[in-house]
């Protein structure tokens, strides 16, 4: 491989592994009531605690490649559970479509039919 692939592989790594994740691991979790607070400023205050299903989806996924892919750490594992959870609770209407917004409690928002939560939902 290039020099400069090289240097963009390690780059893009380092961003996710050591920014991203840590990010999201002290600052988005909801331990209490189950998924991951979407709505976070640049320190990780959480300015409102309104749950998107594409960012729960988003992060079930990340957090199950990681511990799948890369290292099969337990917190990883806890971490997307968390969020499984969370969204197989709340996150789909009788008929099994998925909102696109719930509150911290995982009450629905918005009602279903958003072809954007569905398309993350689905990864």
């Amino acid at each position: 491989m290039s020099h400069d692939f090289q240097h963009l592989v390690k780059l893009y790594q380092n961003a996710l592994l050591q920014d991203t994740i840590p990010f999201w691991e002290k600052h988005s979790l909801d331990w209490e009531h189950g998924g991951y607070f979407t709505c976070l400023d640049r320190e990780g205050q959480v300015y409102d605690t309104d749950k998107f299903i594409w960012l729960q989806s988003r992060q079930v996924w990340t957090f199950a490649m990681l511990y799948n892919q890369l290292e099969k750490r337990e917190d990883w594992l806890q971490i997307a559970q968390n969020g499984a959870n969370f969204l197989s609770q709340y996150g789909r209407d009788t008929y099994g479509n998925w909102y696109f917004a719930l509150n911290r409690a995982g009450k629905p928002l918005v009602q279903p039919y958003n072809i954007f939560s569905d398309c993350f939902a689905a990864m």
